[in-house]
């Protein structure tokens, strides 16, 4: 099983170096942490998801990485899975809108909390039009900033029109 485009695109986007320590949201199949892992030396990712059959899909293309202690996968939704405060680097989220976590403040929040100083929060998405990519890219810097943090965008259009978006924010500290 390959990464797509936009799994590809996003580990790209982080400029993930081989330290970082990075927790991702959502992580699905587990090709972004595939990705992310295939980078680090002494970094090490920690990927959560809430359905079973992901984090199986997930642990077994990843368990050379697991074994090599650089990948760690929990099946837990973010509000309530065991994460260290203070402690990455970047966090990120590939089509996991923030606004599907829950109460967003509470889960930015915990985000900033998690955090360790100078990390950054990444939230990914790709939409099938341009409308929507910039109606979701509008609606996440505003949550961002209205919760402290700088922002800054980056896009990308792929086949049949679909537009890849990162919103970047930074904490104000």
């Amino acid at each position: 099983m390959t990464a797509s485009h936009r799994q590809r695109w996003a580990v790209q986007t982080m400029a993930v170096a081989p330290d970082d320590q990075l927790l991702e949201v959502g992580c699905g199949r587990g090709a972004a942490v595939s990705l992310v892992a295939d980078r680090l030396t002494t970094g090490r990712i920690v990927a959560i998801d809430r359905a079973a059959t992901m984090v199986r899909l997930a642990t077994q293309r990843n368990l050379s990485h697991i074994d090599a202690g650089r990948v760690e996968i929990q099946r837990a939704g973010f509000e309530s899975a065991d994460l260290p405060i203070g402690h990455f680097t970047k966090i990120f989220a590939v089509n996991v809108s923030l606004f599907w976590l829950g109460d967003a403040a509470q889960q930015i929040t915990r985000m900033r909390s998690l955090l360790a100083p100078g990390g950054r929060l990444y939230v990914f998405g790709e939409r099938p039009t341009e409308a929507h990519a910039t109606a979701n890219v509008t609606a996440t810097e505003l949550l961002l900033q209205t919760h402290c943090f700088t922002t800054t965008t980056s896009s990308a259009t792929r086949g049949r029109g679909r537009v890849l978006t990162c919103v970047t924010g930074t904490p104000i500290r």
